[in-house]
């Protein structure tokens, strides 16, 4: 992704991006609610060529917003707001233009979720706004696939309708390979388990899935790294892709994600430790194998280390 020459304002010139709540509002609404100035004053400000959008001077005030736009203003004696300060910002594991891969925290959601925090962005609004404020001009990463709230890792974005494209024909035909690293309570054993039962929704229990001859078919690998104090760390490789998927066939076949108590993982560990490891895929410009790796995240390893869990294939 090429960096606009605008990526830094010039002296003088005063950035503000737009959040969620400023999204949908006309130019001139928008800009006087980041500002703190009169529309009228923003409309005289566009007529002298001092408001900019997205790295280019404006002059129709009357278009849409959109979440990420960079609006920038030619100071001079106007005295204007504190643009918001910006989340903290996301680990960038690869960039290329066809495609943006973050390292997702614990408890962001993917997507905008049906009941919203005041205030909270979803991985794809961070991203968006991150890249925005680096580059000078709106980005609007389009999400491939999610991660629960309580998932970290690998979460993949495309830069171009092309490259979503490409990606959902090669995750269609069963190119891309999962595998995700979390702590569950027992001990699935020495030997490599293979779950299968179709998931579905749970009638009684809204948000919830389950194991049911209604659902889907879905087959899960798991195989036990280290198990000590009645828990054990595991790699799983769901060679489906159903919602839920590993949570569920974890607690079907009796090992729940430890803290997970939607699956009844129960409590006693900071919080349920699923981490979308590592994912492999053809790139959607040549084909060509992509590998992708969220290293562990700091809190999940001083919790192995701590329990006699840590395992040295997870550095590096």
């Amino acid at each position: 992704m090429s960096r606009s020459a605008e990526a830094t304002p010039r002296p003088g010139i005063v950035r503000f991006i737009v959040f969620p709540d400023h999204a949908g509002l006309r130019l001139d609404q928008g800009t006087a609610a980041l500002t703190g100035l009169p529309r009228r004053r923003v409309r005289a400000l566009a007529a002298e060529g001092r408001l900019w959008l997205n790295g280019k001077a404006v002059r129709v005030v009357s278009r849409q917003l959109h979440v990420a736009d960079v609006v920038d203003v030619v100071a001079e004696s106007e005295a204007l707001a504190e643009p918001a300060h910006l989340p903290p910002p996301l680990g960038l594991l690869h960039e290329d233009g066809w495609l943006v891969a973050i390292d997702k925290p614990a408890g962001v959601a993917s997507q905008p979720p049906r009941r919203r925090a005041p205030g909270e962005l979803t991985a794809q609004e961070r991203l968006a706004l991150q890249l925005a404020a680096r580059d000078g001009r709106r980005f609007e990463p389009l999400l491939f696939h999610r991660l629960d709230r309580l998932t970290t890792g690998v979460l993949l974005f495309a830069c171009q309708r092309e490259a979503a494209r490409a990606l959902s024909r090669g995750w269609a035909e069963g190119g891309a390979d999962k595998r995700y690293l979390t702590v569950v309570r027992g001990d699935p054993g020495e030997t490599l388990r293979v779950v299968a039962g179709p998931i579905a929704r749970d009638g009684v229990t809204p948000g919830r899935f389950q194991v049911s001859l209604r659902g889907r078919a879905a087959r899960t690998e798991v195989r036990r790294l280290a198990a000590a104090g009645g828990l054990a760390l595991v790699e799983v490789h769901p060679l489906t892709g159903r919602t839920h998927q590993v949570r569920v066939h974890l607690a079907h076949a009796g090992f729940p994600v430890a803290g997970d108590s939607l699956y009844g993982g129960g409590s006693g560990v900071p919080r349920p430790f699923l981490h979308a490891w590592r994912l492999a895929l053809p790139h959607p410009k040549d084909g060509a194998r992509l590998r992708l790796e969220a290293p562990v995240p700091s809190d999940m390893a001083a919790f192995l280390a701590a329990h006699g869990l840590d395992w040295s294939g997870g550095k590096g």
